[in-house]
């Protein structure tokens, strides 16, 4: 599909990402936006993209880039860097991240997800986000850095104060950036012991690797380590434990797509209709922030270099111009082209191993349980972000099959 060529009006719609009442009800919000207009007006000067066509294309297209919008610490640097210093890092990432290394890692992570589940159908009353979903991906991660376990929980709760810094700086509040800078300082000190130690005693895990390819200096240098390793590390692990939480989570709301998916659970995985359309169905990233570094027309609109952009990742995998019926739970869903891992250079690294993680938790969990029911209660979404989209907790009675 072409993207959308009309010019828009002077006088955008205006569409504000950062509106509170997203976390509540996104969708109805975006499909508002994107019936108005394939571009609207924002805060903080602001180009929304609306619509699928324009979306996939701004991801693809190296104009638009990372700059201070989206780089405000140098915790991502990575995160935030384009052409040429990006592709020597992201092809050394790829080695640990790529489909081959991933698929390596399946039996570890299936032993992973037994032992939790081994935990949760004992207790039966459990949380999938806090008892199984983020513990899952902790140890996942952690284990391919060769981290102590009972680090586990500390490196959890930096998390969501650094997360705020994937929004643009404008939206950030003063307690927001202190919080942010005070855990990211914390982190930064743990990494550096980390990596220190590990230098002085290299093993067959990615930690040592990566010191080994940037103390060699082949295109990586020690510069670029910790980013590189703080990224990987929590991009790694808390993204898809929203993925395996918000894939629940809509199995559960539509009981008919739960017994399709159960009953073709297959070696303990999803299969890949059932599990892209979950990752399109709420998808863990939401929006994605960019600046444009030369002029560039989107949706007809011609953009300035300097000018941020905010692309709906979410609207646009709901978009009715490419999926039929899109706010439709169909795990046999045929065409599926969603964007919930980005496009283009900034395609997510980490999306194979995101993949068979929530496949395989899924999965397992379906196929050694006869039935999972919600706590009675409304769920909350966490409202720490614009850009991450996931539960706060999802409290489940399981009984085992």
């Amino acid at each position: 599909m072409n993207p959308s060529t009309a010019t828009e009006p002077a006088l955008r719609p205006y569409f504000d990402p950062f509106d509170p009442a997203l976390h509540t009800d996104p969708y109805s919000r975006y499909a508002a936006a994107r019936e108005a207009a394939a571009l609207c007006a924002g805060p903080y000067g602001l180009t929304v993209v609306t619509r699928h066509a324009d979306v996939s294309q701004a991801l693809r297209d190296n104009r638009l880039g990372h700059g201070p919008l989206t780089a405000p610490n140098r915790l991502f640097s990575f995160l935030g860097m384009d052409p040429p210093h990006h592709e020597p890092l992201r092809r050394l990432a790829a080695r640990f991240f790529g489909p081959a290394a991933v698929a390596a890692q399946t039996l570890r992570i299936t032993a992973a997800v037994d032992d939790l589940l081994d935990h949760a159908l004992r207790k039966q009353q459990v949380d999938l986000l806090t008892d199984f979903a983020y513990p899952l991906s902790l140890r996942v991660v952690c284990g391919l850095f060769a981290l102590p376990e009972e680090d586990q929980p500390w490196i959890r709760e930096q998390t969501p104060p650094i997360a705020r810094l994937l929004d643009p700086p404008d939206a950030l509040t003063d307690h927001d950036v202190a919080a942010a800078h005070s855990a990211a300082g914390g982190f930064v000190a743990y990494l550096h012991r980390k990596i220190n130690e590990r230098r002085r005693h290299l093993g067959p895990d990615a930690l040592s690797a990566l010191i080994t390819e940037a103390d060699q200096g082949a295109g990586f240098s020690r510069r670029d380590l910790l980013p590189m390793c703080a990224l990987l590390l929590m991009a790694g692990y808390e993204t898809t434990a929203n993925v395996i939480a918000n894939g629940a989570l809509a199995l559960l709301s539509h009981p008919d797509q739960l017994a399709t998916v159960r009953n073709r659970v297959s070696g303990g995985q999803l299969d890949s209709a059932a599990m892209n359309e979950l990752l399109r169905y709420d998808s863990s990233i939401q929006i994605t922030f960019r600046t444009v570094q030369r002029p560039v027309v989107i949706a007809g609109t011609p953009l300035r270099q300097g000018d941020p952009v905010a692309l709906l990742i979410g609207s646009a995998n709901h978009d009715p111009r490419v999926f039929v019926r899109p706010d439709r739970l169909d795990v046999d869903r045929a065409h599926n082209p969603h964007l919930s891992f980005g496009a283009g250079i900034h395609y997510c690294l980490g999306a194979p191993l995101a993949r068979l993680e929530a496949s395989l938790a899924l999965g397992r969990l379906l196929s050694r349980t006869r039935r999972i029911e919600p706590s009675p209660g409304a769920i909350r979404h966490k409202n720490t972000t614009a850009t991450v989209r996931g539960v706060e907790s999802l409290p489940v009675v399981l009984t085992p099959a």
